[in-house]
């Protein structure tokens, strides 16, 4: 029996190789394969070349901010193909763990593009030989890769990718996609290429095998595969299966599983950003296909209708509202004091004297409340000011206005109450508490 389901899945695999070996093209990056270049030559060429694009590919290589190595794969996307032939699928399945669950996958989801499989994208001479000895590829060259290999496809129908995202700065590559993807979609919304840029789906699918079952089956399938390609050389009958060498090497295996659990805590980060829960791949192909598709039902019910999501997707994200806080702030600062000093003076005099009293008074909570009726603070742009120069020094603040109605007149032969209005202004003050250790704590 478990030959049979053991055969069955080498010729799965057979056929997704000579699949996308058929359709599969070697796109051009600057990006170094390996992780930390070591020679010498290549340290000196970069220092000679320190002003060019390449070094600054070679440097957003080494450097593991995700955002740099995002942001030069995505320039060099626009610089090679141009904006407007960028054409990305809406749907994109992320799959880790088992290459063997794709054909089922794309049947089911209904996806005719041909499969992205990384391994097939790293078929260089140097990739070749630092997987052979269970290392990693830079994360660099495969963004890049992956953004190619996504570009070449169908952008009508949705695409999987086996084998991506796998490190940290891979998980976060794939937020900055997302957000990317929605900044174009938000960008030509009113445009007439509004068609070309959908708004992202992104599926997860992460397959996890306990450790020693992992390991015999790649020995099972080392040992099946050597069999048949040494019955294939004996009787000239049959086609050869692709050997690989951690399928023959238990260490080897092993290594590449633990790189596989180092890598754990960057599966968790993804969940964060996409919620999913790891698939547990020990059953038979049709038993796992049931519960990716259970999981990929769950994921989907988490997201918006796609007509509510546009409705709404112009209302910028709360995580994106203090990003240039800071710059803005201090360019309405130096703009009050060039333009309006007399404006700004005036503000920092009701500072003075009716907000930091209060603030003193208040310094062990943190928290203090200005009641005033000073009608400074009902016009908008002096209000403003207070708050801006407040916020500079630190301060959380907030404006609250109130008007209460105060009865002063009584007419007795019509029965009219003649009224005045009192505007009460409420600025709410915050800052870090200060906590004071208790006398008797001093003395244990």
């Amino acid at each position: 029996m478990f030959r049979r389901c053991l055969v069955q899945v080498l010729q799965q695999r057979r056929s997704i190789f000579l699949h996308s070996k058929q359709l599969s093209k070697y796109y051009t990056t600057f990006s170094l394969p390996r992780r930390f270049p070591v020679l010498a030559e290549q340290a000196n060429s970069r220092n000679s070349r320190s002003s060019t694009p390449e070094s600054v590919d070679t440097r957003a290589t080494e450097i593991k901010d995700a955002k740099l190595i995002f942001n030069q794969a995505w320039k060099n996307i626009e610089d090679h193909y141009g904006r407007e032939n960028i054409h990305l699928p809406r749907e994109i399945i992320f799959l880790m763990g088992k290459g063997t669950h794709t054909p089922s996958i794309l049947r089911a989801r209904g996806i005719t593009n041909p499969p992205i499989s990384v391994s097939q994208l790293l078929q260089t001479p140097e990739c070749k030989e630092l997987i052979n000895q269970g290392q990693m590829i830079s994360d660099r060259y495969v963004i890049e890769l992956v953004l190619h290999a996504m570009l070449d496809c169908d952008p009508t129908v949705g695409v999987l990718v086996d084998g991506f995202p796998r490190t940290d700065i891979q998980v976060e590559a794939l937020r900055l996609l997302h957000d990317k993807m929605t900044e174009l979609r938000r960008q030509y919304w009113d445009t007439d290429r509004r068609d070309q840029f959908p708004r992202p789906v992104f599926r997860i699918c992460v397959l996890y095998v306990d450790e020693e079952i992992s390991v015999q089956r790649q020995l099972a399938r080392g040992r099946m595969i050597r069999e048949h390609n040494m019955e294939v050389k004996k009787t000239g009958q049959g086609v050869l299966w692709e050997e690989r060498v951690t399928d023959n090497d238990e260490s080897l295996i092993r290594e590449r599983y633990a790189i596989f659990k180092a890598h754990y805590g960057s599966l968790l980060k993804l969940s964060k950003m996409f919620p999913f829960h790891l698939v547990n791949a020990t059953g038979s192909i049709k038993e796992v296909l049931h519960i990716i598709l259970k999981e990929f039902e769950y994921q989907s019910s988490l997201e918006l209708d796609s007509d509510t999501y546009d409705s709404i997707s112009h209302i910028p994200l709360a995580s994106q509202i203090g990003v240039h806080a800071r710059q803005d702030l201090i360019s309405r600062l130096e703009h009050y004091q060039q333009t309006e000093p007399y404006n700004l003076q005036k503000a920092i005099q009701f500072i003075d004297e009716q907000v930091i009293p209060q603030v003193h008074r208040h310094a062990i909570s943190g928290h203090a409340n200005v009641r005033t009726e000073n009608p400074m603070l009902g016009d908008d742009h002096l209000a403003a000011i207070v708050m801006d120069v407040l916020s500079e020094r630190g301060y959380h603040v907030y404006l609250d206005r109130r008007a209460h109605h105060v009865p002063v007149r009584f007419d007795l032969k019509t029965g009219k109450i003649e009224l005045d209005t009192h505007h009460i202004y409420l600025l709410t003050v915050e800052f870090p508490k200060h906590y004071i250790r208790p006398l008797e704590q001093k003395f244990n």
